[in-house]
């Protein structure tokens, strides 16, 4: 069931103490909306202390870049502290980790 897995995810990042929001699809799924998703979009905190506990969960999850999953490349500490998106595919499925959201407020 694959949404027994958006939910595994989901476990995985707040066992993990990761401090996220969860926004998307899926985040409009909770909210009563009829559609199907098929991945876990988040926006995660860029904090230092956070991405130290991010790191792991994504080992344990053994999250690799979409693009080209073949080569299993995996994402480092410095990937999370950026203000773009990973797209990551882990062994329950998609994971997008967004270092931002919205309108960038430094170009107002």
């Amino acid at each position: 069931m694959p949404e027994r897995k958006l939910i595994a995810t989901l476990a995985a990042l707040h066992n993990g103490g990761v401090e996220f929001i969860l926004v998307g699809g899926l985040a409009a799924v909770l909210q009563g909306a009829p559609i199907d998703t098929f991945d876990v979009d988040v926006v995660h905190s860029r904090d230092v202390a956070n991405i130290a506990r991010l790191q792991p969960v994504l080992e344990a999850l053994d999250a690799v870049f979409r693009i080209q999953p073949e080569r299993r490349l995996k994402p480092n500490s410095s990937h999370p502290a950026s203000a773009g998106h990973l797209n990551l595919i882990t062994r329950y499925g998609r994971l997008d980790l967004l270092g931002t959201i919205g309108r960038d407020q430094q170009k107002r």
